[in-house]
């Protein structure tokens, strides 16, 4: 008579006939009457005591079964799919990888700390939570007692920036402005050297209440925005606060200029000499002015071109108006290229629309070119329309308008930069 063998949930796992063997799992079932059962049932029990001990997986796991991995020292348990390591964990007062062999991802609970570790496949490592040590500087969540805002007393939330041992608060986030109570509880980190009054976003250690000030408790923002405090030492506008701030116009908008201490008077000032810096002369309105370097690389005019036209386009005198695009090879009423970026833009006010372009009179710019040039060749206008190329035997010299700064290895268009000169 077979044996039916049923899993813990009522499955049939095997149906097992008389003295014979099964093989369905990784154990091997025994029928009724088979001769010389002893040693496989034996083994049986072994392979549950070892876990089923190999450096490869058994091939016919079941739901729930444990596997040892002897390659990796891990034990994994079956979930019906697939195999899932079990992480050890061991508890202990001390590091125990000093008298234990541990693998990469084993848990460690230090219970005198009261933290988790985690052995990264040369000693354990720190996960959480951070000990007193390394909480000397942070960002710390916490909460003051308010005196002004919502409920009396009631526990408004912020976030601290806490550094040193007696936990000393350099700058507090929160979301409310409130003043701090005059007795915190104790939970709270306390706000030392500070008005207690906190404003709404980031308030720094010592912020006065109403100016925001913490010039008397040498705690700043720093880095580029440090040059404002220069403006509390000026030398020129008014000495005692810095610069001055004014209403120049009755229809409210907001200006800022320069005071003469001397005079009272909105003028421009460096130096009340046109060699020492920025002057304006408020009589002729003329600005004196040594520039010593330029953001952009060229010297440009505007002009009246008959339609718009973008940066690179080749221009030549001609047209309803001043310009036109070219279209004609070594033209000597070449006017230049257009340029978009000028370092020193000249006939500013003749027109701020696309069709007034900035024509570049010298330095580098960008220009259209069409043809293989090699750099440092003369460019002339060719006979696609905005495009230069290089000069050729036979092309007039006066129809040279610049000079390649790259070469352009292609018979087709691009854009290379020029010099103008």
């Amino acid at each position: 008579m077979a044996y039916i063998l049923n899993k813990t949930n009522g499955a049939v796992v095997a149906v097992v006939q008389d003295a014979s063997l099964d093989t369905t799992t990784d154990l091997t079932f025994l029928g009724r009457n088979y001769a010389g059962y002893g040693e496989i049932q034996n083994e049986n029990f072994l392979k549950l005591l070892e876990n089923f001990s190999n450096n490869t997986e058994p091939p016919k796991p079941i739901e729930g079964q444990l596997w040892y991995d002897s390659s990796s020292d891990r034990i994994n348990i079956y979930n019906g799919n697939s195999w899932k390591g079990i992480a050890n964990l061991d508890v202990s007062e001390t590091d125990p990888a000093e008298t234990k062999t541990y693998s990469s991802g084993d848990l460690w609970y230090d219970n005198i700390n009261q933290q988790i570790y985690v052995y990264n496949g040369n000693n354990f490592v720190l996960v959480g939570p951070p000990s007193s040590a390394d909480l000397i500087a942070s960002w710390r969540g916490s909460y003051e007692v308010s005196a002004s805002t919502g409920t009396q007393g009631a526990n408004l939330f912020n976030i601290k920036a806490v550094i040193g041992s007696d936990d000393q608060v350099v700058a507090i986030v929160s979301n409310d402005e409130y003043t701090v109570s005059t007795s915190p509880i104790s939970d709270s980190f306390p706000v030392a050297g500070t008005t207690n009054y906190i404003k709404r976003g980031i308030t720094l250690t010592g912020a006065d209440p109403v100016t925001g000030s913490t010039k008397l408790s040498n705690y700043y923002f720093w880095g580029t925005a440090a040059e404002a405090i220069r403006a509390d030492s000026a030398a020129r506008a008014d000495a005692a606060t810095g610069f001055v701030f004014t209403n120049t116009n009755s229809n409210q908008l907001f200006y800022v200029p320069f005071l003469s201490t001397s005079t009272s008077s909105a003028q421009a000032f460096v130096d009340s000499t046109v060699t020492g810096g920025i002057f304006y002369n408020p009589s002729n309105h003329i600005l004196f002015a040594t520039a010593s370097s330029a953001l952009y690389s060229d010297i440009a005019e505007r002009y009246h071109a008959d339609a718009e036209y973008d940066e690179g386009t080749v221009l030549v005198v001609g047209g309803k108006f001043d310009v036109t695009v070219c279209n004609t090879n070594a033209d000597v009423a070449v006017a230049g290229i257009v340029s978009t970026r000028p370092a020193y833009r000249m006939n500013e006010e003749a027109g701020q629309d696309a069709t007034h372009p900035f024509i570049a009179l010298k330095g580098r710019v960008p220009c259209k070119v069409t043809g293989r040039i090699h750099k440092g060749e003369r460019l002339v206008t060719s006979s696609v329309a905005g495009y230069g190329k290089a000069f050729e035997n036979g092309d007039s010299p006066n129809a040279v308008f610049a000079r390649a700064l790259e070469s352009h290895h292609s018979d087709g268009k691009g854009i290379i930069e020029v010099m103008v000169a």
